[in-house]
């Protein structure tokens, strides 16, 4: 099978003379949805309670972090705990499972464990947020409660922080129950209110941004800037009021592994392909020729023969609970995230039998990997992807892997690509010259007469 792979300039040259694809995370992708699952979150009462105890030992362990200057990525990446129980063996096991034991005593806890898990409600993302707001405060307060008694934290500071946190933030009982029987209608509620709090949080970082820029996110030279007073602010706000919304994003995480990409197409002469992934025209677009069983073998730390696969461009959402997706996890951290007050919650049996639950659960992730909205479908693409399953793929370098130059057949030249950039092509593919034998040169131009781009091999090009 021929496959195009449009480039800018910058990186054909690097995935020529080095032999290299590089994989790209998901969110590195154009498409801001990419691999998406909306997640909601149904269980019984247990199931629950796992969940909160999981809330405020990760909120602890967020609140540690920051005390040791953890920076943006470690606080918003690094502070949920998927297994609480791996602490089991050193003091802090002990620590964590005194505070989850107490946060699931308190009579407001047990209330919304028995909401959500008797009425076997489905809380979808807005409203899960909602209910830990509602939460956050109570659960900050009970981890500084318990780092005063051990002296995790200066009296000084616990006493200011304990009266900050005093106050909580009501849950909307009276209106979700009015609306129990309504899923849509108590969604839309938890997304209006949590729209609010998430709205006027922001505003208020806005506001401090105009007094001073360096406690924003996202300014330029963050890096540089991440141990300033300002950011340090920034940081402990992070845990103090945003640590609902991270949690959230953190669970969304944590259901499937990562997934790497390199992306293909079975089209050469796509105007917006070539401007949106070939620099504007300016860029190239190499041709690749798979093995009969459209595989290729690719190389990091070993060999790995790899499935180039088809996207499938379809409009309907993917829904998982998250209760029912935690199949990444070993068994003993599933029972772990959903043992309550009273033992392990009914919704364990959804992992049996074994190879039902394992194959509906990889299906989904292959849906999130090999799927798009039908908006891309003018692409036709194909991908080759990587499942991080053993963290051995997470750092940036090791997602180059070498291709065997033999598979390189052919550079198509945009319509604006310069004589120098032609050039210095030229010059790397003449490093693998010897493999490249059937290699050939092609010319994007565009027909005016048919109104459309066409291809036109360079026949007097050779590399020889």
């Amino acid at each position: 099978m021929i496959l195009y792979h449009y480039r800018s300039i910058e990186s054909a040259l690097t995935e020529i003379e080095n032999c290299t694809f590089h994989f790209a995370a998901l969110d590195e992708l154009n498409d801001p949805i990419e691999g998406y699952v909306r997640l909601f979150w149904k269980g019984d009462k247990a199931a629950w309670e796992g969940l909160f105890r999981n809330y405020v030992c990760s909120l602890s362990q967020a609140i540690d972090l920051w005390l040791l200057h953890g920076n943006e990525d470690i606080l918003h990446h690094k502070s949920l705990i998927t297994d609480i129980h791996r602490f089991d063996n050193v003091p802090l096991g002990e620590i964590l499972e005194d505070i989850g034991d107490h946060f699931l005593m308190d009579g407001g806890i047990q209330k919304l464990a028995s909401f959500y898990g008797d009425n076997h409600l489905k809380a979808w993302e807005e409203e899960l947020r909602l209910i830990f707001h509602s939460i956050h405060n109570k659960a900050f307060a009970l981890c500084i409660q318990k780092k005063l008694e051990r002296g995790g934290i200066s009296e000084e500071m616990g006493n200011v922080l304990q009266k900050v946190f005093s106050k909580e933030f009501p849950f909307p009982f009276e209106k979700m129950e009015a609306e129990l029987q309504d899923e849509a209608q108590r969604s839309q509620i938890a997304k209006n209110l949590e729209t609010v709090i998430e709205d006027s949080v922001e505003l208020y970082y806005i506001q401090i941004g105009f007094r001073d820029e360096g406690f924003l996110y996202g300014r330029r030279g963050d890096r540089k800037d991440a141990d300033t007073e300002a950011r340090l602010r920034r940081n402990w706000m992070a845990v103090a009021a945003d640590f609902p919304r991270i949690y959230v994003n953190e669970l969304k995480e944590i259901i499937y592994p990562a997934s790497y990409v390199v992306c293909f197409s079975r089209k050469n002469d796509d105007s917006a392909m070539w401007g949106n992934y070939a620099d504007h025209h300016r860029g190239v677009c190499l041709i690749y020729k798979t093995e009969d069983s459209n595989k290729m073998v690719l190389r990091g730390r070993h060999r790995i023969p790899m499935s180039v696969r088809p996207i499938k461009y379809e409009g309907e959402l993917i829904e998982c609970n998250f209760f029912e997706t935690l199949g990444c996890l070993p068994r003993k951290q599933i029972v772990s995230w959903l043992t309550g007050t009273e033992g392990i919650s009914s919704v364990y049996d959804a992992y049996s039998p074994d190879d039902e639950w394992r194959e509906r659960y990889w299906n989904v992730y292959a849906a999130k990997t090999y799927r798009k909205l039908k908006a891309w479908k003018h692409e036709e693409e194909y991908r080759v992807a990587l499942t991080d399953t053993f963290y051995e793929y997470s750092e940036l370098e090791g997602r180059n892997l070498k291709y065997d130059p033999k598979i390189l057949r052919g550079v198509i030249f945009g319509i604006s690509t310069s004589e120098y950039d032609k050039k210095r092509i030229m010059e790397k593919l003449r490093i693998h010259m010897e493999e490249l034998a059937d290699f050939k040169f092609s010319q994007a131009e565009y027909d005016g007469e048919a109104q459309k781009i066409i291809v036109r091999e360079k026949k007097a090009w050779k590399l020889k």
